[in-house]
């Protein structure tokens, strides 16, 4: 499997764009909760910037050169590609824009968070349509966007929250983990559904190799059973640790279910791009 840069970038801008949208949603919620919005904002926010930023060197090393990425922008309008190269381009430099001025005015701004979200939420939309426009049959598949908005949702969400809990008390730390539990069950039910109904495709379709994608995924089985069992177990610690009776949080706890997540999205996008290998 040669696509490394492009794991690395799939699961990178999703997982930058859920948490810009994970902190507008519980923006608010944190002054209602009598906490510091500043506070618990700087530094999931800054290491948005880092994941974004992560993404972006990722697929410079697909493209070969960052001159490269350049000539791919004339085909914007007319190519799915321009179009992800477009919309991630804005989507990291409203991130940086929102980080900025959060450390020079001392102020998150929800409307650019907003903004910003919805410009992440295209970014996917393109970067799925990159790869369901393409003659491997195992992606033109409602799954492969399904695929993409599965990371922002589940991934996205522990991140940002994960970041938050040693700037809160808490109670602010139990409402921010159960949030971050609830879009993570949305996350997963999606990917759910969409595996669901790939696995009826699998069967009749033919990818580049002659075989059917099947047939390609058997020798994978184990993988995705695998990644299936550790996603439900991070879910599982996400809730326990938001209906636990317990006072206290558990920093690790947290911090294990996001090391998690991310094994199994990363998993996940292994196991997509073995379809087109």
């Amino acid at each position: 499997m040669h696509e490394w840069p492009l794991l690395l970038f799939t699961v990178s801008i999703p997982a930058a764009v859920g948490s810009v949208l994970f902190l507008w949603l519980i923006h608010g919620r944190i002054a209602a909760l009598n906490g510091d919005k500043l506070k618990a904002m700087k530094l999931p926010l800054l290491v948005t910037v880092v994941v974004s930023f992560i993404g972006l060197i990722a697929s410079f090393f697909h493209l070969g050169s960052p001159e490269n990425a350049f000539n791919v922008l004339r085909g914007f309008g007319r190519s799915w590609m321009s179009n992800e190269i477009v919309f991630t381009g804005a989507f990291i430099a409203l991130v940086c824009l929102l980080t900025g001025l959060m450390l020079l005015q001392q102020k998150v701004y929800p409307i650019l968070l907003l903004i910003t979200g919805i410009i992440g939420l295209v970014d996917i939309y393109c970067m799925a349509s990159a790869y369901a426009v393409t003659r491997v049959n195992g992606w033109d598949h409602l799954n492969t966007y399904v695929v993409f908005y599965g990371t922002a949702f589940s991934l996205g969400p522990v991140l940002a929250a994960s970041m938050m809990l040693q700037s809160l008390e808490r109670e602010e730390m139990k409402k921010i983990v159960k949030w971050a539990f609830l879009i993570g069950i949305l996350g997963v039910a999606i990917q759910v559904i969409g595996s669901a109904m790939f696995a009826g495709y699998t069967p009749e379709v033919q990818v580049l190799t002659g075989e059917t994608a099947a047939a390609k995924l058997e020798p994978y089985t184990g993988m995705i059973g695998f990644r299936w069992a550790i996603e439900m177990l991070g879910l599982g610690v996400m809730g326990y640790l938001s209906l636990s009776s317990k006072p206290k949080i558990s920093y690790s706890l947290v911090y294990a279910a996001l090391l998690v997540f991310v094994v199994a999205e990363g998993m996940s996008r292994y196991v997509f791009y073995v379809l087109g290998a």
